[in-house]
Order: C-alpha cells, then sequence, then structure tokens
C-alpha cells in the first residue's frame, strides 16, 4: 500500500497538492465563518430579547414617574397620608358619589384572589398591596361601563383618575382586613417607619 501511494506522490506534481492546501484551507475559513455567523444569529436574538425588557422597563419609568410627579403637584386630596391611610372629606364625598364601594364589593372575589397571590405577611402589607393595586383594580376587573362612569365624573368635576385610584386602594384594604379579622390599628403595628 505504501508503495503505491509513494507512486502516486511520484506523479502528481507540486501544484496538485498547492490546489488541495488551498481547498482544505478554503474548508476550514467556510467552516469557522459559519461558527461566527451563528454566533451573530445568537447575539442577534439576544440583543431582540434585551430590547424587550429595556422597552418594559421604559414603560414602567414612565408610569412611576408621572404618578410621581402628579403626587408631588397634586398632594392627592382625597387621602391621608398618615398612616394607616385614609380618606379625606372630598375621598369620602368621590367614594360616595361614584359608589366606589359596590363597584369594590360587586369584583370582590377577583380582587381578593389577586390580593391572596402577592401574599402579603401581615396588615401593613395588605394596605402596601391594596394602594398598588388599586390602579390594576380599575383596569382589569372594572366593566368599561364603570370605567366610563368614573372616567366622565372624573372630567366633570376636574378630578385626576390618579386621585380616584387611591380611594379605591382603601376600600379594598378596609374590606380584606375586615374580612380577615384586622382592625386598622394593625396596620400601625407593623409599619416599619414606625
Amino acid at each position: 500500500m505504501q508503495a503505491i501511494i509513494l507512486k502516486l506522490i511520484d506523479q502528481l506534481n507540486s501544484s496538485v497538492f498547492l490546489l488541495f492546501g488551498i481547498l482544505l484551507v478554503a474548508f476550514w475559513a467556510l467552516y469557522k465563518l459559519g461558527g461566527v455567523v451563528k454566533m451573530f444569529d445568537i447575539f442577534q436574538q439576544k440583543n431582540k430579547d434585551l430590547d424587550t425588557h429595556v422597552h418594559s422597563i421604559k414603560e414602567t419609568l414612565a408610569t412611576i414617574k408621572a404618578t410621581t410627579d402628579l403626587l408631588y403637584q397634586v398632594h392627592v386630596a382625597t387621602i391621608k397620608a398618615h398612616s394607616p391611610i385614609s380618606l379625606t372629606d372630598k375621598g369620602i364625598k368621590i367614594a360616595s358619589e361614584l359608589k366606589l364601594s359596590d363597584k369594590v364589593g360587586s369584583h370582590w372575589e377577583q380582587i381578593k384572589n389577586e390580593i391572596s397571590k402577592r401574599s402579603p405577611a401581615n396588615p401593613y402589607d395588605v394596605q402596601v398591596v391594596s394602594m398598588d393595586m388599586s390602579r390594576d383594580c380599575f383596569e382589569k376587573f372594572f366593566s368599561d361601563e364603570e370605567k366610563n362612569v368614573i372616567k366622565l365624573y372624573a372630567y366633570q368635576t376636574g378630578q385626576n383618575l390618579l386621585e380616584i385610584y387611591p380611594i379605591v386602594g382603601v376600600l379594598i384594604r378596609d374590606a380584606y382586613l375586615k374580612e380577615k379579622g384586622f382592625t386598622l390599628a394593625a396596620v400601625d403595628q407593623h409599619n416599619p417607619k414606625k
């Protein structure tokens, strides 16, 4: 076998070996280039995922900024800021005129399930969760008709919806605490700032 290979090598000139070598280098380069292209595709997919997350973060930050700005500008006249948070006379009037207790009551099972998903450990956590989810409650659980009534009232009275959401949060907190057998005073027992 070795004699046959040596005889073939003697008959072939060096240009065939050079061409064969060039072909091997070309195949190797194409193989490596394919790996680079594959890495680029993976990078593009990760970049798309990252763009989605960044966009979501931007939206959340914009909402937080708008809410914070409004709270500083308006100083929310519908709730008292001391703990436990309570409604002002204006908040009580709005809650009564809009029948917000009835609206919360008509969606109570959904609201209660949403609070339970967030696993509040104590009455103070219930207050925090209730205030956080008050806007979600409006968006997710209230019917279009209920939303329109609230929006029309806000428009006609010159209120901002961001002043009405906390009223819903207070009503949710009160109903949940009552159902669990807690008093409002229990909120302060677990307030980390006190």
